[in-house]
């Protein structure tokens, strides 16, 4: 009764619900997999967190001197000096013995063109130039037979 067509059919769908099956088995593994990887990530932020306020607890001053005060005849410990740290011939030379360039920004300006210097004269010039005063327009009242506008903006009738 069963034609070969239905068996293949049968056997289509049995393949294709088994693959299902495993596909969202390995899903679920994975699914859980990341849970636990994010677990383990809050955990180790939860120990950064725990880890750095230590730190800030074992490093605060008040403490430090504590320590220092109550080790001193152990440790011997004294202030650093700046010879320590470097010997003034590693320092870069101070500003005053470095070679002053042979010409000056002016200068070079000035040998580059009258037009540019021309220009920087006139931003100079906006610069220092105080801005206009604006005039404010003053209502006329009806009927007003003369009105003087002075340039404070005051109305004189």
């Amino acid at each position: 009764m069963l034609r070969s067509f239905d068996l293949v059919l049968i056997g289509v769908m049995t393949a294709a619900a088994v693959a299902t099956y495993t596909i969202k088995h390995r899903a679920d593994d994975k699914l859980q997999e990341v849970r636990r990887l994010e677990a383990e990530i809050r955990l180790e932020k939860d120990t950064i967190d725990l880890l750095r306020a230590d730190w800030a607890l074992l490093t605060q001053p008040n403490r430090l001197e504590r320590l220092i005060a109550a080790y001193q005849s152990e440790l011997q410990l004294v202030p650093t000096q700046p010879t320590q740290l470097a010997m003034p011939v590693e320092l870069p030379m101070p500003r005053s013995q470095l070679p002053m360039p042979e010409t000056t920004i002016e200068e070079l300006i000035a040998s580059a063109g009258g037009e540019v210097a021309a220009a920087l004269k006139g931003v100079d010039a906006a610069k220092n130039a105080k801005p206009p005063v604006a005039a404010i327009p003053v209502p006329i009242p009806r009927g007003a037979a003369s009105v003087d506008i002075i340039s404070t903006g005051s109305v004189n009738r």
